[in-house]
């Protein structure tokens, strides 16, 4: 999946320097996350907005792009808009926990028609720029830009639809619909709880909710240009740091199968990212026949976290190898031991 994005993955990980521990702040309301997954006719997502809130008055709304990579947990590196075709929006909330290292509560999946339910009726929508669909007979412009009033069915297609748009003029269309969905389910909630319950505790901050795409930047160009998100300490420490997973830096884990059983890395990866680990890569071993799992701390001081590795997955030697590898901080070699159960 997605050619190219490896080495980008391994290189942005590929700091040996710990990582300073991130200040999280005192929460003093109850924390809340929901992940919007818009689902296309092909089951791919089509648009993601993630919802956050510390439940005092820091209430976001960040748009993703659909094609944003990143690891997936028990399939490698590939976009949160396979991910969706791939499994469901579990998956993508397990990739964009672990990528982000913040908790998400749950995921509301909208298909196609249903961001039209939503919306009970026709909203205002500040587009920035022109929206232009390709046809037969060249480009035309559907809608133009600046602030105008759409139905519901028009402004779900301005959602889902890239057109004529680069991924990035895309993305803020996106963010400029989300702006007015949330605006009109604080206004007019009924009919979004209708369609998708999970809309009833957070509609009210929705209508107070800052709108904004979530960082991200361009690798590459041409036909292996991918989108990953950016690496700004901004994204953490000021607008999401309350939902932060740990206040030090994750320890950096890969888990490689050496059986021969399908589907092993994936529900090991899911224990890991949400006791606080961040997954670097899941693949499988050049040996296939092992019947002992070994965890290897890679680096004398990673065997702490080698051991609290082994106590999370019940199994497994513990061995180091001093030399460290400078990717990740421990390695997993799946035996049968695991897989089999």
């Amino acid at each position: 999946m997605l050619g190219g994005a490896v080495a980008f993955t391994w290189w942005q990980s590929g700091d040996s320097t710990p990582a300073e521990a991130v200040p999280i702040p005192v929460v003093v309301g109850d924390t809340r996350s929901v992940l919007f997954v818009v689902e296309g006719a092909d089951g791919r997502a089509t648009s993601l907005a993630l919802f956050v809130s510390d439940g005092v008055e820091n209430h976001r709304v960040l748009v993703a792009p659909p094609d944003l990579t990143m690891q997936l947990p028990g399939y490698g590196d590939g976009s949160l808009r396979e991910a969706q075709a791939i499994e469901d929006a579990g998956l993508v909330r397990l990739a964009l926990v672990n990528e982000l290292g913040v908790w998400i509560d749950e995921t509301i999946t909208l298909g196609p028609g249903e961001v039209e339910a939503v919306l009970s009726e026709a909203v205002r929508v500040n587009l920035p720029n022109a929206f232009i669909v390709n046809t037969p007979q060249g480009d035309v412009v559907s809608a133009s830009a600046g602030s105008d009033v759409f139905v519901p069915e028009t402004t779900e297609t301005l959602l889902v639809t890239q057109g004529a748009d680069s991924p990035l003029e895309w993305l803020q269309r996106q963010r400029a619909v989300w702006e007015a969905i949330a605006g009109q389910v604080a206004a007019a909630p009924g009919t979004a709880v209708a369609v998708a319950p999970g809309f009833e505790s957070i509609s009210e901050p929705l209508g107070q909710a800052v709108v904004s795409v979530l960082p991200v930047d361009r690798v590459g160009v041409g036909i292996s240009e991918v989108y990953v998100v950016s690496r700004d300490a901004d994204l953490l420490n000021e607008r999401i740091a309350f939902l932060s997973l740990s206040d030090v830096a994750r320890p950096r884990v890969e888990i490689l199968n050496a059986t021969t059983l399908p589907g092993v890395t994936r529900p090991l990866a899911e224990v890991l990212i949400e006791a606080g680990f961040r997954i670097i890569k899941t693949d499988n071993a050049e040996e296939r026949f092992r019947q002992e799992t070994l965890v290897i701390a890679q680096g004398v001081p990673n065997q702490q976290a080698a051991l609290d590795t082994q106590a999370l997955l019940g199994a497994g030697d513990v061995v180091v190898d001093s030399s460290g590898s400078g990717v990740v901080d421990v390695s997993i070699i799946v035996g049968r031991d695991i897989a089999t159960r």
